[in-house]
């Protein structure tokens, strides 16, 4: 795969997004290769989760909204798709993380409450949380950690390189992380449903880390919507969720493999799949789930 140096230099404009449906997930089937991609998060042991701070869906809801959590996901419109970055490629690194939490979550927070539109840096996250090789992945918790104490400068601050994830940030480019930073982050109820969508509704993504078995490479045959476990997995996967669509009872989910895999390079995760509770590693869609606010 080519060196992705440089590769975001035509993504840094976010892409605005409405309310209303997006693109159109009656596509030929597809079957793909597990070879073909990275995955790389690292999932944190449950004892330790346990212990990360859940968020209080009435204290974001007073403080974006101006009402109680109740009343929000009262007047939730029937669809919607917050702004976000254009979608990215993490080529041969397990460097999933950095692109769900950076470039997606944190990119989307800068622009829609700070009018940023400058995308924020995976290469910046990745290489200093990384457990090991490139390939080796991180932990979800790791990289909202670090943004939340050091900010994270932009891609074009920091361009994105899929072959040497040793590269540190220098000085200048701590300095002009510090100024883009996450005011805290919190672990979701992925079992609550109206709480994720009211999340998504108040331009707050929510980053999670997903088992990926067999069936996930085949969900082209389901219109790139996820809806089961089947299959061995073969490793964990951070993804940003950054919608959902009540006809299509389903999530939307900025991944970080190009354009050419899914629906234009996202997918869906059924509401009901969704929900499954996490602590049963044999059907649970979502392993982690996370979200994290600026301002």
């Amino acid at each position: 795969m080519k060196n992705f140096k440089m590769i975001m230099a035509a993504l840094g404009l976010l892409t605005l997004a409405s309310c209303e449906k997006s693109e159109d997930l009656n596509e030929a089937p597809v079957q793909e290769s597990s070879q073909k991609f990275k995955l790389g998060a690292r999932f944190i042991d449950e004892e330790v989760y346990k212990t990360f701070k859940a968020a209080d869906m009435d204290y974001l809801s007073l403080k974006f909204k101006g009402k109680n959590s109740g009343d929000v996901a009262a007047r939730l419109p029937l669809s919607y798709t917050m702004a976000s970055t254009a979608i990215g490629n993490q080529g041969n690194e397990g460097s999933c993380v950095g692109w769900a939490t950076a470039y997606a979550a944190a990119s989307s927070l800068e622009y829609n409450f700070k009018g940023i539109s400058q995308a924020r840096s995976p290469e910046y996250v990745y290489n200093q949380i990384k457990i090991g090789s490139c390939l080796d992945g991180s932990y979800i918790s790791d990289a909202l950690n670090l943004i939340k104490n050091q900010g994270v400068c932009s891609i074009a601050e920091m361009p994105y390189n899929d072959t040497n994830c040793s590269v540190q940030p220098n000085v200048s480019q701590k300095n002009a992380a510090s100024t883009h930073k996450f005011t805290n982050w919190a672990t979701v109820d992925n079992t609550n449903i109206a709480n994720v969508k009211t999340l998504l509704s108040m331009n707050l993504p929510v980053v999670i880390g997903i088992p990926v078995d067999q069936a996930f490479w085949n969900i082209g045959n389901t219109g790139w919507v996820w809806k089961k476990r089947s299959g061995a997995v073969e490793g964990g996967h951070a993804v940003c969720v950054i919608g959902y669509d009540d006809s299509k009872q389903a999530f939307k989910v900025q991944n970080s493999w190009g354009t050419g895999w899914g629906s234009n390079g996202y997918f869906w995760i059924d509401y009901s799949f969704f929900a499954k509770s996490r602590f049963n590693a044999a059907t649970r869609a979502v392993t982690e789930c996370y979200v994290a606010y600026v301002q």
